[in-house]
């Protein structure tokens, strides 16, 4: 299992790389990620869901730049 640490650097990193790109694609995409945060947030009790949620977001966010390209 990966470790809780791994999977915030993880996040950060995606977030990061993600938020860099200059695409209107990719920048409505992460303004629609920061507002699901919060709800992951609230949804979640456990923070490795919660990681692993957003992880799975970004994603999501990352195939739609990688079929634009």
């Amino acid at each position: 299992m990966v470790a809780l640490e791994e999977l915030k650097a993880t996040v950060l990193r995606m977030e990061q790389r993600l938020n860099a790109l200059k695409d209107a694609r990719v920048e409505e995409l992460m303004k629609a990620y920061r507002e699901l945060v919060p709800r992951f947030e609230r949804d979640f009790e456990d923070e490795r869901e919660r990681l692993l949620s957003r992880g799975g977001a970004l994603m999501l966010v990352q195939q739609a730049w990688k079929e634009r390209a």
